[in-house]
């Protein structure tokens, strides 16, 4: 008997409400972690056809691959990053009619968090790696060792919105001619020293989440996906994206504003002439947040935020 790894996913009845129904037959799991989502959407929806799903950790795909055993023939498993779905979902509408539900959760994995030699927490000691592949040309340890403190500061302001970015760079250079920052903790002692102590862990965690979002390019990947909607889904298709920090649900809710408006011009009549019909509506209004007992059980879902959108 197969042991399942434990897993918990983040708002999984909320996406079964809005992205699953009998109409649809393609399911689209852009980061399949530990096949969490994927378990409980096979099990309760048989109209599924195809299970199509990317992740670029391989021990993801190997662990889930074995835990949705009992679905093989519907599951299609790619070893890539989540923004290859722009060349994917077309095939896979081209083999298979109708609908089509995307699912986007951009957060860790409880396990990647919690496994030092991914790097990627500052509670446990290990390399500074925090790339989701093995085979990733760049790793944190190169960044803090090699970029300059102008690129540095930009990476702490532009992905972790830390106030003492300068502040910040500035240390980890002054701490490279005594030793090369190998380690998650050699790290974590560099930054503790540049901020008080009732500031370092919303600091470290905002230098984390910079460091990890720059060696995975999370947002260029994400706005990949963004620009390709109205090319690869059709009428009734939907997407559904889970964020966890303000800079990618920011920039999520914009796009999905700019989707579902008409497109206007300035004319004699007037300054806003509908010259296009908006080619997609929000299903959800207000992005869908995990209810409180979901926060007890889980609270590393406190953050998650859900946003939905339909091809019109």
């Amino acid at each position: 008997m197969i042991q399942k790894p434990f897993h918990d996913p983040v708002l999984k009845k909320e996406i079964k409400d809005v992205l699953l129904d009998g109409k649809v037959t393609i399911f689209v799991d852009g980061t399949l972690g530990l096949g969490g989502h994927a378990e409980a959407y096979l099990a309760e929806h048989p109209s599924l056809k195809i299970y199509m799903a990317t992740d670029l950790d391989a021990q993801h795909l190997t662990l889930a691959k074995e835990r949705l055993s009992e679905w093989a023939e519907k599951l299609e498993l790619h070893e890539a990053n989540f923004s290859a779905l722009v060349d994917l979902i077309p095939k896979a509408k081209s083999r298979q009619s109708g609908l089509v539900s995307f699912l986007l959760d951009l957060g860790l994995c409880s396990n990647q968090l919690d496994d030092a030699n991914k790097g990627f927490a500052f509670a446990v000691d290990g390399p500074l790696k925090m790339s989701y592949s093995e085979t990733s040309d760049l790793s944190a340890e190169e960044i803090v060792n090699d970029y300059s403190a102008e690129e540095l500061s930009r990476v702490l302001n532009d992905y972790g919105e830390e106030p003492m970015h300068r502040k910040i760079a500035k240390k980890i250079i002054e701490a490279r001619p005594n030793q090369s920052l190998k380690t998650t903790w050699e790290l974590r002692h560099v930054i503790e020293s540049a901020v008080p102590i009732h500031q370092q862990r919303k600091t470290l965690t905002r230098v984390f989440q910079a460091l990890r979002m720059e060696v995975n390019q999370e947002l260029h990947h994400l706005e990949l996906v963004l620009k390709a909607l109205p090319e690869i889904l059709e009428a009734g298709d939907r997407i559904g994206i889970i964020s966890y920090h303000s800079l990618e649900d920011r920039m999520v809710k914009q796009h999905f504003k700019r989707l579902s408006k008409p497109k206007t011009e300035a004319t004699d009549l007037s300054l806003h002439t509908e010259v296009e019909p908006a080619q997609f509506k929000l299903v959800t209004r207000r992005a869908i947040e995990p209810s409180g007992e979901e926060i007890e059980r889980n609270p590393r879902s406190r953050s998650a935020k859900l946003r939905v959108i339909q091809k019109i």
